[in-house]
């Protein structure tokens, strides 16, 4: 009869995920995973066929909590929906935004899905209809580049703890002027 588990599925993943969110996905090996469990690696292959088949769980994991930020409804705007949950996302989760978005790693999927989600929202606002793919694929990136040096500010220290009122100032400032660019809106509350 074969050995009970000592430790079920999602135990291991919620302690590997704990570990990423305090280092690196690279850093997350069956020994220094084992090591946190306090137990020897057999219990994490006897429930993963490898460590790639766990981190694939951890980076399912991490795009769902991203997306989770980005997709909340809070503003009237979903680009500054968008927006805010990146920045909040790098405020409240800076290790984990590290290990998705400063370091070399697998992470392009999310980063993929990101661009899929910000065309999802292109198509709600009518206002960018009239826009042909190839400026909304510029209007993405730039409003990418924004965001994402902003949260890497936040998650880097650089802006200490900055309030939600700081941050949406921020991005209707900088990425407001790269959508009125685009849509050749000379009025800045347009997008209010």
């Amino acid at each position: 009869m074969p050995k009970k588990p000592i430790f079920t599925r999602e135990q291991i993943i919620d302690k590997a995920f704990n570990m990423l969110e305090k280092g690196s996905l690279e850093n997350i090996t069956a020994r220094s995973l084992a090591k946190e469990l306090n137990c020897s690696p057999a219990p994490i292959y006897g429930l993963f066929i490898s460590m790639d088949e766990l981190k694939k769980e951890l980076i399912n994991r991490a795009k769902n909590l991203f997306l989770t930020y980005v997709s909340k409804g809070e503003e009237e705007v979903p680009f500054l929906n968008i927006g805010m949950g990146i920045c909040k996302f790098a405020r409240e989760e800076k290790q984990l935004f590290k290990s998705i978005f400063l370091r070399n790693s697998s992470y392009s999927t999310l980063i993929s899905e990101f661009h899929k989600i910000i065309f999802e929202e292109m198509k709600k606002d009518k206002r960018f209809d009239s826009l042909p793919v190839d400026v909304k694929e510029t209007l993405t990136i730039d409003c990418w580049t924004y965001a994402h040096g902003l949260s890497t500010l936040i998650a880097t220290g650089y802006f200490k703890t900055p309030s939600d009122n700081f941050i949406r100032r921020r991005l209707i400032s900088g990425p407001a002027s790269i959508i009125y660019y685009h849509l050749g809106i000379k009025k800045e509350n347009q997008l209010r």
